[in-house]
């Protein structure tokens, strides 16, 4: 009896003390509890256990100064840029952040007592910032710094082939900048420091080369003389026209490189003639240039012997050449004042051999006589000289071996002569 009186003692002050635990806990739950800012930081400010009323001072304060005093700034290679929060409209809406806080904080006691031992957390308010001014404020400010990509070229000076090599450009990634400076907004006086060199920001890009070798060999070239009137028009066409590649197993059409519907007069058609003959010359010599389309003169020409002479004349006329030397070739330009050159350039040597051409099966010019009455009776005069007919075989010869690359049949031109009128004879004379 004496050990059970003994253990309903124990059970009967468990009882009690659960219930005044309890009790305990009911009022802390029941009672309503002081609004107290503890462990927020603002700014460098650290508000510890300090009346809601008091608290919202100092927030509000701190949010109407970063609204008007406030900026981005941003390092890019050590130089300074600043952004002010009012180019970008950012507005920190206080009044929101304040009934969010609030709301946040312990609804009564035990909330309160369970919430004393939390750690520190940073005020994040509500804010607005026009990303579309921000985007073209960093364009404003950092366009300057992108640079186009350079490829791999290659020009003609005084004779000499030069080789630039590519060069990279620099593009600005604006979407990830705005993304960086806009998770900047809330953190007073930080930099975003960016380098050049290697920041995703700012990307170096690269231009594709339309060359998967280096051309480094000057196969041959060819010249021809033109009216230095017509140098601006030749250094247009030129532009097209230079630095030009010629793929192994393809087709080049002059059409295609120089628009022949510009070309309207004499003058110009003569500067298209003798950019096709040039060339024709500068490819021929090559082994595996194949001629496709080609149009001979009538009659020889001054800036070019015959049978190596092109002349664009009617509606399919053009100079079609296939390149079955088995290696890319590059076109390429150097105009001086008097003369323009064209050069073949190959990636190492390329095959080549020499070219022959024998004028045979001349025919005789005809004679034109014109009478002239201010001549002397019996008294001739010889106008132009007449130049022969003939035929102009062309030949590429290659180790020894000829290769005949075309015939082409030139007209005579006619001798003129001029001749005094013969006296009329009396009538009834013999």
């Amino acid at each position: 009896m004496k050990t059970i009186h003994k253990y309903t003692w124990v059970f009967v002050i468990i009882i009690l003390m659960a219930a005044g635990i309890g009790a305990g806990l009911l009022s802390l739950l029941l009672s309503d509890a002081r609004p107290v800012v503890d462990n927020v930081r603002v700014g460098d400010t650290l508000i510890r256990n300090m009346p809601i009323e008091e608290a919202g001072l100092i927030i509000n304060d701190y949010y109407e100064d970063l609204n008007k005093n406030g900026a981005l700034k941003i390092e890019v290679d050590e130089i300074p840029f600043t952004i002010p929060y009012s180019d970008i409209d950012v507005d920190f809406d206080i009044e929101k952040t304040m009934e969010y806080l609030v709301d946040k904080l312990p609804k009564n006691e035990m909330e309160q007592y369970f919430r004393g031992t939390s750690k520190e957390n940073n005020l994040r308010p509500f804010y607005t910032y026009n990303s579309g001014k921000l985007v073209r404020r960093c364009e404003e400010l950092f366009s300057h710094y992108e640079i186009e990509p350079v490829s791999e070229s290659y020009k003609i000076e005084d004779g000499e082939l030069k080789i630039y090599p590519s060069s990279p450009g620099l593009d600005i990634d604006y979407k990830l900048l705005v993304q960086e400076l806009g998770n900047r907004i809330l953190i007073r006086d930080e930099i975003l420091k960016i380098n050049t060199q290697n920041s995703p920001i700012f990307a170096k890009v690269f231009k594709d080369s339309i060359y998967d070798k280096t051309f480094d060999t000057i196969a041959n070239k060819s010249t021809v003389e033109y009216d230095s009137s017509l140098r601006e028009k030749l250094e247009r066409i030129l532009a097209s026209f230079d630095n030009v590649l010629f793929e192994s197993d393809h087709e080049i059409k002059l059409s295609s490189l120089v628009p022949f519907s510009q070309m309207d007069n004499d003058v110009e058609r003569d500067l298209l003639n003798r950019l096709a003959s040039t060339l024709y010359q500068a490819t021929l010599p090559l082994d595996g240039i194949k001629v496709l389309n080609r149009k001979p003169a009538e009659r020889p020409v001054p800036y070019a012997r015959a049978g190596l002479e092109v002349v664009i004349e009617g509606e399919e006329a053009d100079l079609v050449l296939k390149n079955e030397t088995g290696s890319d070739l590059l076109i390429l330009a150097e105009l001086s004042d008097k003369e323009f050159k064209l050069y073949i350039i190959s990636p190492g040597p390329v095959k080549t051999g020499t070219i022959e051409v024998e004028e045979r099966d001349y025919v005789p010019p005809s004679v034109i006589t014109i009478v002239n009455e201010s001549l002397s009776p019996n008294t001739t005069r010889v106008v132009s000289e007449g130049v022969p007919g003939f035929t102009a075989s062309v030949t590429r010869i290659m180790d020894g071996i000829s290769e005949n690359i075309s015939q082409d049949k030139y007209l005579p031109v006619s001798k003129t002569i001029e001749t005094g009128k013969k006296p009329a004879h009396p009538a009834g004379s013999k």
